[in-house]
């Protein structure tokens, strides 16, 4: 059988690396296997750099012929430039703002870059370069690196881990024989070390189907262990539900009246309502789901509503304390910051049915959770969870009605293909007086002025998010980080106008910073993507999205709607260079988040509609996962539930509160 591997097993993870990985989110050293290569070099490849673009992206090895020395271009921007002697002659690699590359790459020293190409007359030069570390492999992976964790110390553990380990997946091997899989062992090894681009494509598809099929089994047994007969009987209350939409300080559009419509029609069904609510960002589900909750309330049942992070909580806990409660409805909240005695309290509310709804985050699938009379629970952004926590969730209200909601716009092809028979419900437009959002690609010349700009409507009390793909500055990637772009607002005086916010920090930490945000005493608020789901705050009106090329269109989609919430004109902002993407012009035209969930299906695949990553943007597989290969998930997913004992592993695995496709990982 093999024993468990722990971290501790593994070459080079002393203490502190070891706590700098959980701090990133790897708990366990199968998690370094699932830190997947986001991109491949081959470094046979042949350059013909007589034929190169600019904006093409090249890789080449050679010698060093200069000392490279940082140059200071002007504040907060400093040049390294070396010139490589080549078998293609000589290219320049320019770096900016990495000032450990002078001393990695001194004068005589050979090295292997790969970037993008800029050309000014006869000179070939790569712009922000990754500097690669070959260790004797043809084919290089790229992965985003790990803060505190250098590169060659993830790449031994890789090695080690992939040499004498033995990889056990839920799908049986009939399953993967049936469909030409390899084992997981084997698929992880490609992956990871490839002997080529191709066995690298091969693998990341293979593992890709592993996930899906593993995906669609457990929603399929999770979806089965609720076709019971109805429990709840609910009593007919149009006319207190229709009091309840009166007392609203807006009309309901028609789509926002049609969804509870269906909603309130599936409660009183005779079979539990298992149903996905699906509307476009700002399209107004919260209030759907409020008054849903509201109408179980009038029943004398308890309802549920699970939100992916504790400001999404803390917000429908408000909503629901302002709009509910007035009503008879009393509200609880239920997350991981509560001091011990606010947990009693919440749980000691939820258990006797104090609190008729009951908001949370994760924490609501704690053991010592137990909920009264519950008959419908909802879960928000149900692509943020796991299927078997969706199950968890459900399994402690057994035979409760069941709503999910997302404002991630699914293509109907791939919502038939996930989610089958699950009645859907969609809202589509807008509610009346939306500002109109103006999107602007903002050129390098430009993107100072843009700054300015932010800053200048934040003293006119206008407020405005800053949003960056990684939280400190990297030494590998030239991004503009949370902390580089606060450094940028402080350098123009921004002074207490300006505020940090991302995942590393306490809830405490987040919850002050967002209730300044929303009493305006913080005007700008520079972020990661933690604000991309649900957050509301209507007097927001300018967002700027730092690298928007590494976005998804729907994931741009969701950030653009944090803003033109209210009745100021509102404007998204997106820095690019020169070499701009097709489908950034795409977003910038179009603000239908459906129509801009099939063009991105058609043009990249499901991406994060499927929920390949585990901890961020370091674990995506570089795989379109396209119609086809989702059909071919689905087919490998009913083959694997005629197994008895592959269900079994299935069932045992929905306990853990964690979706894995992987069951465990043993020393050999």
């Amino acid at each position: 059988m093999g024993c468990a591997l722990r971290f501790e097993d593994v070459k080079g993870m002393g203490k502190s690396r070891i706590s700098k990985l959980r701090a990133a989110g790897f708990d366990r050293p199968l998690d370094l296997l699932l830190h997947f290569p986001y991109d491949y070099v081959d470094l046979d490849a042949p350059v013909d750099t007589a034929r190169l673009q600019e904006g093409d992206r090249i890789t080449v090895c050679g010698t060093v012929q200069n000392e490279p020395k940082v140059q200071f271009l002007r504040k907060g921007l400093r040049m390294t430039k070396a010139v490589l002697a080549t078998a293609n002659g000589n290219i320049e690699a320019v770096w900016f703002n990495q000032k450990y590359i002078a001393a990695a790459i001194p004068h005589g020293k050979t090295v292997c870059v790969t970037g993008k190409v800029k050309k000014f007359r006869r000179t070939v030069s790569i712009v922000a370069p990754v500097l690669l570390q070959p260790n004797g492999r043809r084919v290089v992976p790229l992965y985003r690196p790990i803060a505190g964790v250098p590169q060659r110390v993830t790449d031994e553990a890789i090695d080690m881990l992939l040499s004498c380990t033995r990889v056990q997946g839920y799908l049986p091997d009939t399953v993967r024989q049936k469909y030409a899989l390899p084992s997981l062992g084997d698929a992880f090894r490609a992956v990871h070390r490839p002997r080529s681009i191709v066995e690298a494509e091969g693998a990341a598809r293979a593992l890709s189907l592993e996930k899906l099929g593993y995906t669609l089994s457990m929603f399929a047994l999770v979806k089965s262990a609720h076709t019971g007969g109805k429990r709840f009987a609910y009593v007919q209350n149009g006319e207190k539900l229709r009091q309840a939409v009166a007392s609203l300080p807006f009309a309901l559009t028609d789509g926002q009246q049609t969804a509870l419509q269906e909603i309130v029609a599936g409660l009183h069904g005779e079979m539990p309502m298992n149903r996905l609510l699906q509307g476009d960002v700002g399209c107004g589900k919260t209030v759907v789901a409020l008054l849903s909750m509201y109408y179980a309330h009038l029943s004398g049942f308890q309802s549920v509503l699970m939100a992916p992070t504790e400001i999404l909580a803390l917000q429908h806990y408000r909503a629901a304390i302002r709009f509910l409660e007035p009503l008879g409805a009393r509200a609880v909240l239920v997350t991981g910051s509560l001091t011990k005695a606010e947990r009693d309290e919440a749980l000691f509310a939820v258990r006797t049915q104090s609190a008729d709804i009951v908001i949370g985050t994760h924490a609501l699938l704690g053991a010592d959770v137990a909920f009264c009379n519950a008959s419908l629970i909802i879960t928000d952004e149900q692509q943020r969870f796991g299927v078997n926590q969706r199950g968890a969730l459900e399994n402690k209200a057994a035979g409760a009605d069941s709503l999910s909601m997302t404002a991630t716009p699914i293509p109907r092809t791939l919502a038939l293909c996930l989610y089958g028979e699950l009645e859907q419900s969609s809202i589509a437009a807008l509610p009346s007086g939306r500002p109109e959002i103006i999107t602007s690609l903002v050129p390098p010349a430009k993107q100072e002025a843009m700054l300015d700009y932010v800053l200048q409507r934040a003293a006119m009390g206008e407020q405005s998010y800053v949003v960056c793909p990684r939280i400190d500055d990297d030494e590998e990637e030239n991004l503009v980080s949370v902390a580089q772009a606060y450094r940028l607002l402080q350098e123009r005086n921004a002074g207490e106008h300006a505020g940090v916010l991302h995942g590393r920090m306490k809830e405490s930490e987040k919850a002050e910073v967002m209730a300044a945000f929303l009493r305006g005493d913080v005007r700008v608020l520079v972020t990661t993507t933690v604000i991309e789901v649900g957050v509301d705050v209507p007097a927001a009106a300018n967002i700027v999205i730092y690298h928007p090329e590494r976005y998804g269109l729907s994931q741009l989609h969701q950030l653009r709607g944090r803003v033109g919430r209210g009745t100021a004109k509102s404007y998204c902002f997106l820095p690019v260079q020169e070499d701009i993407p097709e489908r950034l012009r795409r977003f910038c035209e179009c603000r239908d988040g459906f129509a801009l969930s099939e063009y991105d299906f058609a043009q990249r695949g499901a991406g994060d509609f499927i929920g390949t990553r585990q901890h961020g943007a370091g674990d995506a597989l570089p795989v379109t996962i396209d119609a086809a290969l989702i059909y071919t998930a689905k087919a490998m997913a009913e083959d694997t539930l005629r197994d008895a004992e592959a269900v079994r592993k299935l069932r045992d695995g929905m306990t853990d509160g964690a979706e894995r496709y992987v069951l465990s990982i043993t020393m050999n």
